[in-house]
């Protein structure tokens, strides 16, 4: 039985690849995600089901508190 042999260099570019190709694709998703999460966040304000209110915690950093309100339905 003969072994496929892959040299390091080879190795190296297509992981090198694979890595680029990935991170692309992770950076992708997350960005439509993140357009997806404040269209719905806008939705919600305009209906009236997204409340919020700033507060300073106890280091005086600026917080931010949300409740959403339940839908009719469920």
């Amino acid at each position: 039985m003969k072994m496929m042999m892959i040299s390091i260099e080879s190795f190296s570019l297509l992981m090198s690849a694979l890595l680029i190709i990935g991170g692309l694709l992770l950076w992708r998703h997350g960005t439509k995600c993140y357009d997806r999460g404040i269209t719905d966040a806008i939705l919600m304000h305009r209906e009236g089901r997204l409340h919020y209110n700033t507060y300073l915690d106890d280091n005086g950093n600026k917080m931010v508190n949300i409740e959403i309100d339940p839908m009719e339905d469920e």
